[in-house]
């Protein structure tokens, strides 16, 4: 039997264009949800659960992103797969040329945004905490490696912990699909049952010693081995790709527009009530099946057929990375700059002016330079890709 794993890399037009905008749309939320709670922290204090009625439900639905979070994931396992599906199930797979793909991938951006970091954090800048850290040296060391979820991000670099998670998840699905042979089913079967295996061992951890609880290492450990299956289920939608989305009709995708609206809510209420992490962490897997359903019924939407679908998704696309990985210490240096040019301290209402002014700022900014830094440094990977590979030959 021909492994499942062989396949042509590309997916269909449709769900290539969706999976661009997508990638785009949750760029923008998370910046959005941001700059809000940068200005409702700064008027009203960062305890939200300490607002008042309407300003808790405000800051818990327009201040909350983590649901796009949830969608890079899944997003994420899809193309990881089938990039490498073909070397996996041909028994061509490197790990040093893929290890280099991740790096150049992900490196030049993210050193760009924990350079940004470094200049706010000496700024004494940072996002919702009262007291910057003055030594966050095993923070700065743990990220330069890519593995703050397990120490928390270095100061005003908070959303890197996902790509965190990405490189270890990166690491686990090749080394499970060569455990399996490239069978992508069971390397998910395996996958699913480690990750419960591992939580129910948390959990137990934390009833038998309370205290470890607060834990940086443990509480990164329960939010990566959590949301892992939202990118193995990514990885094995794209192993099924052809047989999977062919059974999502017009009637399957719009329920699952109401199932992914559904783990909307939740996290949307889980925000409000001020869940422990955990809880968040777990709202995810309620949210995946309608998030798999959308993404798998692309064609509905017809995308391939509309000129101006083609160019307005590829930029999308273009500028999500750069949109995710530069935006917060950005948003907290205009800040802090406004800040400056205004003086004196603001009433409330000037908060929500001086965010809201920073947040097209930076908006602006990425508008205009990011999708070109993402151009140019993705022109630089295609070089050294090639470079790497001729040298192999």
């Amino acid at each position: 039997m021909v492994p499942d794993t062989v396949m042509d890399p590309r997916l269909d037009k449709d769900s290539e264009l969706l999976l661009d905008a997508l990638r785009g749309l949750a760029a923008f939320v998370v910046l959005f949800s941001h700059g809000f709670e940068l200005a409702a922290g700064s008027a009203f204090g960062w305890a939200a659960h300490e607002n008042s009625e309407g300003w808790r439900w405000a800051r818990a639905i327009l201040g909350n992103a983590d649901w796009c979070v949830w969608c890079f994931f899944v997003i994420s396992g899809i193309c990881i797969h089938r990039s490498i599906a073909r070397g996996v199930g041909a028994g061509r797979f490197h790990w040093s040329r893929y290890a280099l793909a991740r790096v150049t991938r992900l490196y030049p951006l993210f050193l760009t945004g924990l350079c940004l970091a470094v200049i706010a954090w000496s700024l004494g800048l940072d996002f919702a905490v009262a007291k910057v850290k003055d030594r966050p040296w095993l923070e700065l060391g743990a990220t330069l490696v890519n593995l703050q979820i397990f120490t928390t991000p270095f100061p005003a670099f908070g959303p890197s912990w996902s790509l965190s998670c990405e490189v270890l998840y990166y690491a686990a699905w090749p080394a499970l699909l060569l455990m399996m042979k490239g069978r992508a089913d069971r390397a998910a079967r395996m996958a699913m049952v480690g990750s419960a295996a591992i939580l129910l061992g948390i959990v137990i951890l934390w009833q038998l010693k309370p205290e470890r609880s607060s834990s940086a290492f443990l509480q990164g450990l329960w939010t990566t081995v959590a949301l892992f299956p939202l990118w193995v289920t990514g990885a094995w939608m794209s192993s099924r790709w052809e047989a999977f989305t062919a059974l999502i009709t017009r009637r399957v995708w719009l329920i699952g527009l109401f199932l992914w609206a559904a783990g909307v809510v939740l996290s949307t209420l889980l925000k409000y009530h001020h869940a422990e992490g955990f809880r968040m962490d777990m709202a995810s897997w309620c949210s995946l099946p309608g998030l798999a359903i959308l993404m798998a019924g692309g064609r509905h939407l017809g995308l391939a057929s509309r000129a101006a679908a083609a160019p307005v998704c590829r930029w999308l696309s273009q500028f999500s990375y750069p949109c995710y990985i530069l935006h917060l210490p950005l948003l907290l240096l205009v800040h802090h700059g406004l800040g400056l040019l205004m003086g004196v301290q603001a009433p409330p209402e000037h908060a929500f002016l001086r965010a809201g002014t920073a947040f097209v700022i930076v908006l602006g900014l990425l508008v205009f330079i990011g999708p070109a830094l993402e151009r140019f440094f993705m022109a630089w990977r295609s070089r050294m890709l090639a470079d790497q590979s001729e040298g192999v030959k």
